[in-house]
C-alpha cells in the first residue's frame, strides 16, 4: 500500500462510518489551530485532486451502489505470460497451510488469530494497523495458495481445501454492500492489486486445479468482474502518483481476462493510464518522482507487467523503454547486501529486492544480464540521490526534493541525511518506516531527528504531519558532485530552517576517501543563537564504544572510529537507545549517536569517520 491521502485525523477504537469519517476529517482540517498548516499543505495540491476527493468522500457517506455483472461471462483462453518478479511458485512454503489452518494471517512482520469458521476480514476504516489490513486485503497469500496446490506434496490437498473456504467467505462477506467494507477491503488500491493476484492464481490452476470449485467458479468470476467495474468508476485521481499506476495495472489484468465490451474499455483505459504515468511520473535520470527507493522499484514492477499485459505495441514498448531507463538507478541504489537504502518511505519486506528486479526483469525481456555491482561515483539530480560505491565505503546522499509537490505522501523530513555501509555492512542507517498510521512511531520514523541529518531548535526540516501530509518543504539547493578514481565529494544545502529566527540554513559536505575515511561538514548560516542537534543511527549489528569526542564502532573484526571536530561553543556528545525499523512490522534496538548544544550562527560541525584497524 502507499499514501492513502486524507484519512480519518482520530485512532478510533473501533471501525468508524463513512458518514462519521467525513465528518471528522473536515472538522479537522478546519481546525483555527491547524487552519495554516492545512494551507500549506493544501496549496501544492491540484484542482481536479480535490475535487476527486470530495466527490468519493460525498460518495462514501451514502450506501454503495449495486454493480451487476453480465451473465455468461467468459474468460479469454489466450492470457499472456506476465513475470512475477522476485515471486516464485516453488519458493512458497507449508508453514501458510498450517497458519490459516488455525485461522493465523501472517504479513508485514505480524501474525494475527483472525478466525477460521468465521474469519474477522477487520472491515471498516481503521486507525491502527491500517496497512497490515490492506496487506491482508491484497490476497497474495491466495496465490501462495494455489501454488502450493500447483506443486503438489502433502500439503497440496488441506491448501485446495484452505483455498475454496477462504475465497468464498471473503466474497460472501466482504461484498461492496457489506458494512465497512470500502475502507480499506474494496479500497482501489487494493482492488488494483487483488485483481492481480485473482487473475494469476486463476490461471495457475488450470481447468483441472478448479474442479472441485463447483459454485465458487462462477461467483469468483463474478466478484472480479464487479470488482474491476467498481475500480474502473473510482481511480484515484485525487491521490494519482504510484495509485494510479496500480489502478491501471488492475485494469489491465482485467481487461485480459475477460471477454467482453466493458472489459475492452478497462484495457482501453489502462493503455491511456499507462502511457501517460510513464511520462508524467519518471523523471528525465530515470528516477521515480515519489524519491523513495521501495516505490521505485513498486512501480517497476508495475511497469514491467504492463509490458505483457498491454496490447497496443506502441504502448508496450513505452513500458519497456520506462522500466529500462528506471533500472540505471536501481542498479547503484543499492547498498552491498543488495537492498534499498531506505529513504523515505521504504522497507525492505515492502518490495523485491533489486538485484531479483534487475535481474528477472531484464530476463523477462529478452535482454541479457551480468550483475556487475556499480562502482565509483554517480548523481541523480533529479531524484535527488548522490551515491559513492568504493572500497570500503558506500554511501547514499539524499539531495534532492521530498517529492512530487502534489503528493509527497511518502516523504520523511530527512533533507542532506545519508546511509553509509562499510566492507560491505550497513554502518549508519535511517530508521525505516514501520507503519501507515496516526501514531507515534510514524511521527518518529518520518522526523527530522530520528535521521542523519542536522536538526535546529527541534523543528523538522519539512514540515511531516498526519500520516501522509506535507506543509512547509525543505528546497534543495547548490548540488555539485566530484568523482575521483579513489574519492567522492558532495556537497548541498536545503533552505527548510529559513522560517526560524535569523534565517538559519544547513550546507552540508560529504567526502569520502577510499583509503581514508568520510568526512561530514556540516555548515550552519544565519543569525542568533539556536539548539543544533545532530546524530548518526548505527545499524544494530554494530557495538558502540564511547570516545573522548566521539565513538568507537565494532563488527567482528571490522572497527572504526567517530569523532567531532571543530564547533564554535560546547557539544554535548553521547550515544542514546533508539529504535531501527528496516521492515514494516519490525522494530530493531540500537543505538544513536548524538551531538547537541545552544551555538551561535554560523557555526561548522565536522565529523570524521575513520578505519581503526589497530582495535579490530
Amino acid at each position: 500500500m502507499c499514501a492513502t491521502g486524507f484519512a480519518g485525523a482520530g485512532v478510533p477504537k473501533k471501525p468508524m462510518a463513512p458518514s462519521d469519517l467525513w465528518h471528522l476529517e473536515i472538522e479537522y482540517l478546519m481546525d483555527l489551530r491547524h487552519l495554516a498548516r492545512t494551507v500549506r499543505t493544501l496549496r501544492h495540491l491540484r484542482l481536479s485532486q480535490m475535487w476527486w476527493r470530495l466527490c468519493y468522500r460525498v460518495e462514501q457517506s451514502r450506501p454503495p451502489g449495486l454493480i451487476r455483472a453480465p451473465v455468461g461471462l467468459v474468460v479469454k483462453t489466450d492470457f499472456p505470460e506476465v513475470p512475477l518478479v522476485g515471486h516464485r511458485a516453488e519458493d512458497v512454503q507449508s508453514e501458510l497451510v498450517e497458519q490459516l489452518q488455525q485461522g493465523t494471517f501472517s504479513c508485514l512482520g505480524q501474525s494475527r488469530q483472525l478466525g477460521r469458521k468465521k474469519t474477522d476480514w477487520l472491515l471498516g476504516e481503521r486507525g491502527n494497523d491500517r496497512l497490515w489490513v490492506i496487506t491482508l486485503h491484497y490476497h497474495q497469500w491466495v496465490w501462495k495458495l494455489a501454488a502450493l496446490i500447483q506443486q503438489g506434496g502433502p500439503t497440496a490437498e488441506l491448501a485446495n481445501s484452505l483455498l475454496r473456504h477462504y475465497l468464498a467467505d471473503w466474497i460472501g462477506r466482504c461484498d461492496l454492500i457489506a458494512p465497512g467494507s470500502r475502507a480499506l477491503a474494496w479500497n482501489a488500491y487494493a482492488i488494483a492489486t487483488r485483481l492481480g493476484w485473482w487473475c494469476r492464481l486463476y490461471h495457475l490452476l488450470g481447468e483441472s486445479g478448479r474442479t472441485e470449485w463447483g459454485p465458487l467458479e462462477g461467483k469468483f468470476l463474478e466478484s472480479l468482474w464487479r470488482q474491476a467495474a467498481y475500480l474502473h468508476g473510482h481511480l484515484e485521481w485525487d491521490l494519482r502518483a504510484n495509485h494510479l499506476l496500480r489502478d491501471a495495472v488492475g485494469l489491465a489484468w482485467a481487461g485480459r481476462f475477460f471477454d467482453n465490451p466493458e472489459a475492452r474499455r478497462w484495457l482501453d483505459t489502462a493503455t491511456r493510464l499507462a502511457v501517460e504515468q510513464a511520462a508524467e511520473q519518471v523523471l528525465p535520470d530515470g528516477g521515480h518522482f515519489e524519491r523513495s527507493p521501495m516505490y521505485h522499484l513498486h512501480v517497476m514492477e508495475d511497469f514491467l507487467t504492463l509490458a505483457f499485459l498491454l496490447e497496443d505495441e506502441s504502448a508496450r514498448e513505452t513500458m519497456r523503454q520506462t522500466w529500462l531507463r528506471m533500472a540505471e538507478l536501481a542498479k547503484w541504489a543499492r547498498h552491498p547486501d543488495g537492498q534499498i537504502p531506505l529513504l523515505n518511505d521504504a522497507a525492505l519486506n515492502g518490495a523485491c529486492r533489486p538485484d531479483m528486479m534487475l535481474a528477472e526483469g531484464r530476463a523477462a525481456l529478452g535482454q541479457a544480464w551480468t550483475d556487475t555491482p556499480a562502482v565509483g561515483g554517480r548523481l541523480f539530480p533529479d531524484f535527488g540521490l548522490a551515491v559513492w560505491h568504493g572500497d570500503p565505503w558506500s554511501v547514499f546522499f539524499d539531495v534532492g526534493s521530498v517529492g512530487v509537490d502534489y503528493q509527497p505522501g511518502h516523504a520523511h523530513a530527512d533533507t542532506l541525511t545519508f546511509e553509509a555501509s562499510y566492507r560491505g555492512r550497513r554502518l549508519f542507517v535511517d530508521p525505516g518506516t514501520y507503519c501507515y498510521d496516526n501514531n507515534k512511531i510514524r511521527r518518529y520514523d518520518r522526523g527530522t531527528a530520528a535521521h542523519n541529518t542536522v536538526c535546529l531548535d527541534g523543528v523538522d526540516s519539512s514540515e511531516v504531519w498526519h500520516i501522509f501530509r506535507v506543509g512547509r518543504r525543505a528546497r534543495s539547493r547548490n548540488v555539485e558532485v566530484k568523482v575521483g578514481n579513489d574519492r567522492f565529494s558532495a556537497i548541498a544545502a536545503h533552505s527548510g530552517y529559513r522560517g526560524l529566527t535569523g534565517r538559519p540554513s544547513h550546507q552540508r559536505t560529504i567526502e569520502a576517501v577510499n583509503a581514508d575515511g568520510l568526512t561530514l561538514l556540516d555548515q550552519l548560516d544565519g543569525q542568533g543563537r539556536h539548539e543544533v542537534s545532530e546524530g548518526l543511527l548505527v545499524a544494530p549489528s554494530w557495538q558502540v564504544e564511547p570516545l573522548e569526542q566521539g565513538w568507537r564502532l565494532r563488527h567482528g573484526d571490522d572497527c572504526v572510529r567517530v569523532w567531532v571536530t571543530n564547533a564554535v561553543g560546547p557539544l554535548t556528545l553521547e550515544y542514546i537507545d533508539a529504535a531501527y525499523h528496516p521492515a514494516f512490522g519490525v522494530e530493531e534496538s540500537t543505538r544513536r549517536l548524538t551531538w547537541h548544544g545552544m551555538l551561535d550562527l554560523p557555526c561548522q560541525i565536522v565529523v570524521h569517520v575513520q578505519p581503526d584497524p589497530s582495535h579490530a
